[in-house]
């Protein structure tokens, strides 16, 4: 029997399958966000846990610093987890109260109960876990620990450092980073509570796993100024392979536990968690794939979500007005939506949900309504295309939505807003679902603000709904701030020594307290505790919407001001959250001019001096170096000057140093910074050495910036950008196998989206795959001279081919590799004549037979795009012309008069490929000749060819027309081409060659068709006769005694 077996029959083994049951985890994360954080750390087993995480952190410190302290990390992450009931159990709860403390304290609100006590529990245990260290002369190694004022703020500086990944740190003042660090150690790590490897009790942890491993990427995702401040896109600027690929695997281990199926993905059995548990997993997931960019798996899970909610909505339209003085109504855009429990107003008090809610502000427009008045006597239609569920519905008069169904409504606008383009049509469809939600009669407290934040987002790009978007978005921020921000003294303690004290009148039964000067101000008045949702409430669906954290939230704020235009309001909230990367981003975007007051310099010298400041020390002349916390010293940000901080590098290195460098390496162009972030990010930070590539590129070092890629997609191979610059660099350099593995990892990696940059992924693959051709071949003729020469052959020499061969391809395999790369991108981009005309030219590369289906497709394309007769290639069109005749066409009947049968025009069945032909002939191809006379004769052949002797002497006629340059009967010297100079085929040979061709058949076309038709008869000798005469008219001068001349005459001679 092994262990596993003998732990489940085991009590200890039933007791942990009892305690992490889907049922007791649900209750004890209820519990856990409805009591404190701080009556669960008081407990004494609680305080045993944190001192083992404290041990832990101090370890791991002292582990990255390569000092004595290692074996401490070491020896706590030997132990084995738990596994008494009572410290399984407590464990589970201290970790979900502690991510439920975090997510309060950062996202939803209200203030920590008692904050002072938690920070004292902690504090201690840092104490406790360092004197170790202490007593091995290694307290110098954690920087200003010494001071006990200070204890809280280093301990959580050492959980922020545990936290970095691939060189990307998280933001550097996230309050109690400290509580998700607990709740990351007890559930994930496995030192406490067991994995599901070690113990398959373990394995309905898995949806918090997935939980802790992506707010651990959303920590690290990085806000901007610019588009991609909004939250639901900063995971695309974020280079954090190592934890995507956690993610991507705990997701799939949490989908395998929540619905109980097995390998192949198929049920096994009925799922133990209940079914809101997995609409709101898929919701989850959902929110997942939009932050990592994975477009078609989010829509996905949306759609299962429904499925299992059967929640049922349609973007639809409805007659109604929409501004103060439209007299008619026209068709507005609406959400029609309806649970499949319909839950009023009674039902959501009895579910213990209250209808408190953010304010929600007017928009006062002079133009437009508050809302959409709609139609309330318009008659509903029988044939409408709406589910059954929604067509009795009005839009003005809505059932109340189930809290899960607000959330599916959420985030299928989040998704349209994320992943569709930036235009008034995109956002008019996003705009009523957030609309839907906010009109609903109860809802949650934080789905109510996801849905304003998210109308806010909408409305920033209209003219008559910025002002109240902005507002509206800063009002949310105010109160998240309000309701997050800690007056605790971590917070009050870094008060400036310079600030005034403050007058507190208080009588003589008051006790005195501190008055915080700096306590957060909102743009509207702070709710009542009776009128604001309890942390149960608003902790509820936090993981299931996308709400942003705090300092993201504060920064999407900021782009929304430098929309409006209001870049100092921008730049004081990143002064504020001290994001000083954005701050120097959004001087150097400024470009400010010198002041005249000589205080510092420009936006982009002042961007420099800003990174420099945190990089490194003042320079020597300049003073006694800054400490390594100036961030908390009034330092005049407008004063300092680049030249200021060229000293040493601080040592350690600030949070994001290699993010810093970068930027550094960026505005100063210097090859030294980036290697220095690759350094400092132990060779983890892949834009350094994209930077670095980068770089290289301007300087044309080809070389450089191909290694220098290579190292960086060697640390994030998850990236399409990052291998598409490569491809393009290895193709440059002549490299066509490895440039075509770049392109394929590039696609293999674009998450199933569909665009211009994929478009051009696909030509770049198709050119790779055909370059690669064209050496294979070239080297097998090499080789073929050097045999019949007699010359010695190295095989060496022969790299594509031996490439080719090692990978199972051959000559005609990369070409057909190369003809379905160039498909697949003019499919994405159908407007690119350009990949459509490479399309063309490798079908009809192709050997045996070429891909005429294939040339087809081409040439119906870039006629339909560019509308010319230019376009047309009369080598392709030869090609088509002769493939279709080569045979001549099948008779209509089996038996029956042949001559009958002979003078019936042939139509090809439809879908072979004569008919394409003539349909691309007759369709497209005839209608857009005007000049082009070899054209017109293809034409004439390919009619004849079907017995269609009118048209073909027809088009026979208009190709001599063309080439002679006349219009009509009357004739003319005048080229083809409008812009040639009059009389060119009298004096240029090959003009004159073809005339003299096009007269030819014309000729033969009258001789061959003319008695056919009742038109022309027995006249057709007359014709032929004056279309010769007219020629040699006018050629007299020019070519008479020319061999096409004589041939002319001899025509002549014959049709006497």
């Amino acid at each position: 029997m092994t262990a596993t077996e003998d732990s489940t029959m085991s009590p200890e083994g039933d007791a942990l399958a009892e305690i992490l049951s889907p049922n007791v985890l649900l209750s004890i994360e209820d519990a856990a966000s409805e009591r404190g954080i701080s009556q669960i750390l008081a407990e004494p087993t609680s305080r045993d846990l944190v001192h083992r995480f404290a041990q832990d952190v101090v370890g791991q410190s002292f582990s990255r610093r390569g000092d004595d302290g290692a074996g401490t990390a070491s020896s706590i992450s030997s132990e084995s987890p738990i596994q008494s009931r009572e410290m399984v159990e407590s464990a589970v709860r201290l970790g979900f109260a502690s991510l439920a403390a975090f997510l309060q304290a950062n996202v939803t609100g209200p203030i920590l109960d008692d904050p002072q006590s938690i920070d004292t529990i902690f504090v201690e245990a840092f104490k406790s876990a360092r004197r170790p260290q202490d007593s091995t002369g290694g307290a110098s190694v954690v920087e200003g620990i010494s001071n006990s004022e200070r204890g809280t703020e280093s301990f959580r500086s050492l959980c922020q450092r545990s936290l970095d990944t691939d060189g990307v740190s998280p933001y550097s003042y996230i309050p109690f980073i400290e509580l998700f660090c607990l709740a990351r150690f007890l559930l994930v790590t496995g030192d406490i509570l067991p994995t599901a490897r070690s113990s398959p009790f373990a394995k309905h942890l898995a949806w918090v796993r997935f939980r802790i491993h992506l707010w651990h990427y959303k920590l690290l995702t990085q806000p901007s100024l610019g588009p991609g401040s909004l939250y639901t896109k900063s995971g695309r600027w974020t280079d954090v392979a190592t934890l995507q690929e956690l993610i991507e695997t705990s997701l799939t281990e949490a989908e395998a536990t929540v619905f109980n199926t097995g390998g192949s993905g198929e049920v096994a059995r009925e799922p133990s968690w209940p079914l809101e548990s997995q609409v709101l997993f898929r919701l989850e997931e959902a929110n997942c794939q939009i932050l990592l960019g994975n477009d078609t798996k989010a829509r996905q899970a949306l759609e299962s979500a429904t499925k299992m909610s059967r929640f049922t909505y349609a973007l639809s339209g409805a007659l109604g007005k929409r501004t103060r003085f439209q007299e008619a109504s026209f068709s507005q855009l609406v959400v029609l939506a309806k649970s499949s429990l319909e839950q009023s107003s009674e039902r959501a008090q009895e579910l213990g949900v209250t209808e408190t809610a953010p304010p929600a502000l007017p928009l006062n427009d002079d133009t437009l309504l508050e809302k959409i008045h709609f139609n309330i006597n318009e008659p509903i239609s029988s044939n409408s295309s709406l589910p059954a569920q929604l067509q009795d519905i009005k839009p003005d008069d809505q059932p109340a939505l189930r809290q899960v169904d607000q959330i599916i409504l959420l985030t299928e606008a989040t998704i349209r807003d994320t992943f569709s383009p930036s235009d008034s049509l995109t956002l008019e469809e996003i705009l009523p679902y957030a609309v839907r939600v906010i009109d609903d009669k109860a809802t949650n407290w934080q789905i109510y603000t996801q849905a304003l934040l998210v109308r806010s987002r909408i409305e920033l790009n209209r003219s008559r709904t910025v002002e109240r978007g902005v507002l509206q978005m800063q009002a949310v921020a105010d109160q998240v701030i309000v309701d997050t921000q800690d007056p605790s003294p971590a917070a009050t303690s870094q008060l400036d020594s310079t600030q005034v004290p403050a007058i507190q009148v208080t009588s003589d039964a008051e006790v005195t307290t501190h008055v915080s000067v700096n306590k957060p101000t909102s743009f509207l008045p702070v709710p009542k505790p009776s009128e604001s949702a309890t942390a149960k409430e608003r902790l509820r669906y936090v993981n299931a919407l996308a709400s942003p954290p705090r300092w993201h939230l504060e920064s999407e704020l900021a782009y929304a001001w430098t929309s409006i235009g209001s870049l100092v309001s921008a730049l004081e909230i990143f002064k504020r959250l001290r994001l000083w990367p954005e701050v120097a981003l959004c001087l150097a975007s400024a470009a400010a001019s010198d002041d005249s007051g000589g205080r510092g310099a420009g936006g982009e010298a002042k961007a420099r001096a800003i990174v420099r400041w945190r990089l490194f020390h003042r320079s020597s002349a300049t003073g006694a170096p800054l400490r390594d916390n100036d961030d908390d010293e009034d330092i005049d940000i407008d004063s300092i000057k680049p030249s200021d901080f060229y000293g040493p590098e601080r040592s350690p290195p600030p949070p994001n140093a290699p993010r810093l460098l970068c930027i550094l390496g960026d505005m100063e162009n210097d090859a030294n910074h980036y290697l220095r972030a690759w350094e400092i990010s132990n060779r983890r930070f892949a834009r350094a050495q994209k930077s670095l590539g980068e770089l290289h590129l301007q300087n044309k070092e080809w070389e450089k910036a191909r290694q220098a890629y290579r190292l960086a997609v060697g640390v994030n191979r998850l990236s399409p950008e990052l291998w598409n610059r490569l491809g393009d660099i290895e193709l440059r350099l002549g490299h066509f196998p490895d440039a075509a593995e770049a392109f394929q990892r590039a696609i293999a990696t674009a998450n199933e989206q569909v665009g211009g940059e994929d478009a051009r992924t696909w030509s770049n693959l198709g050119t790779a795959f055909l370059s690669w051709y064209r050496e294979v071949m070239a080297e097998a003729q090499m080789r073929k001279e050097r045999m019949h020469a007699d010359e010695a052959h190295d095989a060496d020499d022969m790299t594509s081919t031996k490439r080719a061969a090692e990978l199972g391809r051959s000559a005609s395999q990369l070409l057909q590799d190369s003809l379905t790369a160039f498909k697949r991108g003019a499919t994405v981009a159908d407007t690119n004549w350009r990949i459509w005309d490479n399309v063309i030219t490798i079908a009809a590369s192709l050997r045996p037979r070429p891909a005429f289906d294939d040339i087809i497709l081409g040439l119906r394309s870039i006629i339909h795009i560019r509308k010319t007769e230019s376009v047309l290639d009369i080598e392709i069109l030869t090609l088509l012309v002769r493939e279709m005749t080569k045979n001549p066409p099948a008779r209509k009947t089996v038996t029956g008069d042949d001559d009958e049968d002979d003078d019936q025009i042939y139509d090809p069945p439809r879908g072979t490929l004569d008919s394409k032909v003539v349909a691309l002939f007759e369709e497209e191809i005839a209608p857009l000749i005007t000049s082009n006379s070899a054209c017109w004769a293809l034409v004439s052949r390919l009619r004849a060819w079907r017995r269609d002797f009118a048209g073909a002497l027809d088009a026979a006629e208009k190709a001599w027309r063309a080439a002679v340059g006349g219009s009509g009967s009357t004739l003319s010297a005048a080229s083809a081409s409008g812009g040639q100079e009059r009389g060119s085929w009298l004096t240029d040979p090959e003009e004159w060659d073809a005339v003299a061709q096009r007269t030819a058949e014309l000729v033969a076309a009258y001789e061959n068709y003319g008695s056919r038709l009742e038109s022309i008869g027995g006249r057709w000798k007359g014709k032929a006769r004056s279309a010769i005469r007219s020629v040699l008219g006018k050629a007299k001068e020019s070519w008479e005694g020319d061999q096409r001349w004589d041939s002319l005459q001899d025509l002549l001679e014959d049709l006497r």
